[in-house]
């Protein structure tokens, strides 16, 4: 059963939108007091982790300076953990390092206590069951127009099994990594190389059926602004379409390497097609972030969105996903 939370700008929006011309209603904050808010998307690989603490506030969230956090697997705390320092003066978000992996069907409860005892929020959240593999990624370099400009972009089809007889749910990231070596010319020096990284997750899936709920596009479609709809920017889906089969997915790119320099690079490029599972509410809540950070909504016109929340005693999403995932490596030399 899911539950829902709304933003705390989005409640701003609910309040305004339920004053009349005649009668006013006023926030009183007595019937609305803060609550705890919690916030992580853990990947069960990683062992590192990070937990977010807030509370609610009229107009802004604000921050928690003294909580613990306790970490239970199936029942058996593993860690309690204190806030980590504020990264700089001007961001004091309180923050958590959850540490350790977790495996596919563990019960995982996360406790977040404020000290002085007034607040106590905790979310529990068995993890999903990974995908086998990925079959195959097909590669292919395509014209491809993007707000009315052509160019190149590298085709990816990603073909996978879906985990058979049970309901589910996943994500699809694009990860690009890209580095690039270069030389420093020192005058009166010696020459020394460097490196920089750089990391993109944009993608374009309009094309594919299952990515766009049954709604695929050209660019030709979203220049007319016949399919005025909000883009799946988090790459979710289910499994409605394919459930118990396999299924061969199609996204794209860009690839092209700008050095932003002519004095020699060489550079490298990976680009690791990661397919997540994860949970139902986690789910319902990516989506809902999609219609939110799309063009199409207007929150001035639009009904408030109503947000998924697994946190019980306060509000928030704590998700937790399984992944597999398979490299593509491009490598160039540019002068």
């Amino acid at each position: 059963m899911r539950t829902y939370t709304y933003h705390p700008l989005i409640l701003l929006v609910i309040i305004l939108s339920t004053v009349s011309c005649e009668n006013e209603l006023p926030f009183n904050i007595k019937d609305n007091p803060p609550k705890l808010v919690m916030n992580a998307f853990i990947n069960a690989d990683s062992l590192t982790n990070v937990l977010f603490l807030n509370l609610t506030g009229k107009d802004n969230s604000t921050h928690i300076e003294n909580a613990t956090v306790e970490v239970r697997v199936n029942g058996q705390i593993r860690e309690t953990l204190r806030p980590l320092p504020p990264e700089t003066d001007y961001d004091q978000q309180c923050r958590f390092n959850m540490n350790g992996t977790f495996s596919p069907g563990d019960v995982v409860r996360i406790d977040a206590l404020t000290d002085d005892g007034k607040y106590h929020a905790w979310a529990e959240v068995t993890v999903p069951q990974r995908l086998d593999e990925i079959e195959n990624i097909d590669t292919l370099t395509v014209p491809l127009t993007q707000n009315g400009f052509t160019q190149d972009y590298m085709r990816y089809k990603i073909t996978f099994r879906d985990r058979p007889n049970e309901e589910n749910y996943y994500r699809i990231v694009v990860d690009k990594q890209l580095t690039l070596w270069g030389y420093n010319h020192e005058e009166g020096g010696e020459d020394y190389i460097y490196w920089t990284r750089q990391l993109g997750y944009s993608f374009i899936g309009r094309e594919d059926v299952v990515l766009t709920d049954g709604q695929p596009s050209t660019g030709d479609d979203e220049d007319n602004g016949l399919f005025d709809t909000a883009k799946n920017i988090y790459g979710v889906f289910d499994d409605s379409r394919f459930r118990n089969s396999s299924y061969t997915m199609t996204v794209y790119n860009n690839t092209k390497i700008e050095t932003g320099s002519d004095s020699g690079y060489f550079s490298g490029m990976d680009v690791i097609i990661r397919l997540m599972s994860i949970t139902e509410t986690e789910y319902y809540y990516l989506k809902a972030l999609n219609l939110v950070d799309s063009d199409v909504y207007d929150e001035t016109i639009n009904e408030p969105i109503r947000y998924p929340s697994n946190v019980h005693g306060g509000t928030g999403m704590v998700g937790i996903s399984t992944e597999v995932s398979k490299k593509v490596r491009i490598r160039t030399w540019q002068r």
